[in-house]
């Protein structure tokens, strides 16, 4: 029986993991995104990539999901299709706040979230934690509030405004085709 429902339990998780959501939601959900792109160059982010189609990526270094979606991106940033600002969050477990801080707090955060991401272990992430300073830990925190302005709060979620400017919420990790559709949407798209 326990056997059972750990084999559902983990299929459910798996699903939310590695099938997105995407909203195109009531007027209350459409508000909160808005408000997120609109808050969210003003968060603790670091930027990835040289292209003007910005997409802002709420990860957790202990987050399965946005580890997929690390790799799923690096062909997009690596090719200048587009340009990421990662914004670190601590939701997942209790090691997320010290791994966040370690990668925000790097001389070369691109590289500190490589060497996580590279080195993932399940829920483990792949960098060491670090104690973050003051700032940094108030900065985190910030970032982790404004993720739960959204209806649902979840790691990866990606936001971005599409080529008429309106706010898009991506939530999941996605496979490198889906997100050639996705960012289809974006200004000046391929």
């Amino acid at each position: 029986m326990a056997g059972g429902v750990m084999k559902s339990l983990t299929a459910f998780i798996a699903a939310l993991l590695f099938f997105p959501i995407t909203w195109a939601a009531p007027q209350e959900t459409r508000s909160a995104v808005d408000q997120v792109l609109a808050q969210a160059p003003k968060t603790a982010w670091f930027s990835e990539g040289q292209s003007k189609r910005i997409v802002y990526v709420f990860f957790d270094p202990n987050c399965a999901g946005c580890n997929f979606l690390y790799k799923s991106l690096r062909s997009f940033v690596q090719s200048g299709q587009v340009s990421i600002r990662w914004i670190p969050v601590a939701v997942v477990n209790e090691t997320s706040l010290g791994k966040a801080a370690a990668i925000l707090q790097a001389k070369d955060p691109i590289a500190a979230l490589a060497r996580n991401e590279e080195h993932y272990q399940m829920e483990n992430g792949g960098i060491e934690e670090d104690i973050p300073d003051a700032v940094t830990e108030q900065r985190l925190h910030a970032n982790t509030r404004l993720l739960s302005e959204l209806p649902v709060p979840v790691v990866p979620t990606m936001v971005f405004a599409d080529r008429n400017g309106n706010a898009v919420l991506i939530q999941g990790a996605l496979s490198p085709l889906a997100l050639r559709k996705v960012f289809a949407q974006l200004p000046g798209a391929y």
